[in-house]
């Protein structure tokens, strides 16, 4: 296992070309392996007072600094158009309470990482601020529009989050009581926490893993049992979620190969959540998915992968096109997806973001598809081809 060294940041030249990613001392990536260093990346290092950097890797290369190419800075209208997220006022209330649990996570995870121990406290704290929360917001839709909108951050403390939301709301979904829907927020916040226990060179990996890095990946649900179980001295209810939220219905999970209702239910749910919501996010390794190509996904999976019972709530609670997603209609406007229908999970409720010509309509008709019978989608649209479109606008 390759070990990691430490730089001095007065070693760093701008052109230095690592075969290995450079970590600040949180682990967070800085510069992606085989990309050249350039001079506001170490200029950004002084800045947040970083004296080293750690890396697994060697120096495989220095190109010359003016062969680094800077970074395009767009215009004030390119930069508003790209930085525009669409989020309604009923979930905008909820931002700060968003950011805010991003935050008390990503805390107590750092922490750990360097060696503290977890404050039970604060997380039950934070777990009973989650139901109260989730429980009090009529709309399920609320929640999956701030897990859309969440921005660039640490990837792993975002997950936990956006999880444990969709985990809150399939529980909640479920019947679960209140007493119930707070061990499963216990569950959901720490279920991956054996993820800290991986070295970093693995975890942030750019390339295919290696068998043996694979190996050691699959260790991770053994350290979290061990973390919430043990040190935690957590309900084993909970524990096992941090055990199981990798074995699938069908036995072909890991660690240990459990099948069918040998997992625990909250296991069950955690696996559904845990891998959509992981799909639909961009890792270095692999471009994220849409809402509606995850949805699909698992769905394919079905009765194999997945307890088909828990699958079936998780579709009337997301729909086949999921909150954000955009369709076409019949009549060929473009819609966005605000609402979806438990009833009818192939239509649910859209709001017109353009009309049959083409032209952006910038408050568009809301229309609830389960009611309009002479309305349906004819396919989907996906959000980078709205995306082209409206940059193609600009120039």
């Amino acid at each position: 296992m390759p070990e990691m060294r430490r730089i001095p940041l007065s070693d760093l030249r701008p052109g230095m070309i690592f075969d290995k990613s450079l970590f600040d001392s949180n682990y967070n990536i800085i510069l992606p392996a085989r990309k050249p260093l350039d001079r506001a990346t170490i200029g950004m290092l002084y800045n947040r007072g970083i004296t080293e950097v750690s890396t697994a890797g060697e120096l495989v290369e220095v190109v010359d600094e003016s062969k680094i190419h800077p970074k395009k800075h767009p215009t004030q209208t390119e930069t508003d158009a790209q930085k525009k997220v669409i989020i309604d006022k009923d979930a905008a209330k909820h931002i700060e309470f968003y950011k805010n649990a991003v935050t008390k996570i990503n805390n107590l995870y750092q922490r750990y990482k360097k060696g503290e121990s977890l404050d039970i406290n604060q997380l039950q704290q934070l777990a009973h601020e989650f139901v109260n929360t989730i429980m009090a917001e009529k709309k399920v839709e609320v929640w999956i529009n701030l897990i859309n909108a969440a921005g660039r951050g640490d990837y792993l403390s975002l997950h936990i989050i956006n999880t444990t939301i969709l985990a809150l709301l399939l529980g909640k979904k479920l019947g679960y009581s209140a007493v119930k829907l707070i061990n499963l927020t216990m569950a959901a916040l720490l279920f991956d926490i054996g993820m800290l226990k991986i070295p970093a060179y693995i975890v942030e990996k750019e390339e295919k893993l290696t068998p043996e890095e694979f190996n050691q990946i699959k260790t991770h649900p053994i350290h979290s049992y061990q973390i919430i179980a043990r040190e935690l001295s957590l309900p084993v209810e909970i524990a096992r979620v941090g055990l199981e939220h990798h074995e699938r219905f069908d036995g072909t999970g890991y660690p240990r190969h459990l099948k069918g209702q040998e997992i625990s239910e909250m296991s069950r749910i955690m696996a559904i959540v845990d891998t959509y919501e992981a799909l639909t996010k961009k890792r270095s390794y692999r471009e994220k998915k849409e809402s509606y190509d995850a949805m699909r996904l698992i769905l394919g999976e079905g009765s194999r992968k997945f307890d088909p019972e828990i699958l079936k709530v998780f579709l009337s609670l997301m729909s086949v096109y999921p909150v954000g997603s955009y369709v076409q209609l019949n009549n060929k406007c473009i819609a966005r997806v605000v609402a979806s229908d438990s009833v009818s999970p192939f239509r649910p409720t859209v709001k017109i973001v353009r009309d049959e010509f083409g032209d952006t309509v910038e408050d568009g008709e809301i229309i609830r598809l389960a009611k309009e019978t002479d309305l349906y989608i004819v396919k989907v649209v996906y959000s980078s081809e709205i995306q082209s479109e409206n940059n193609a606008s600009l120039s």
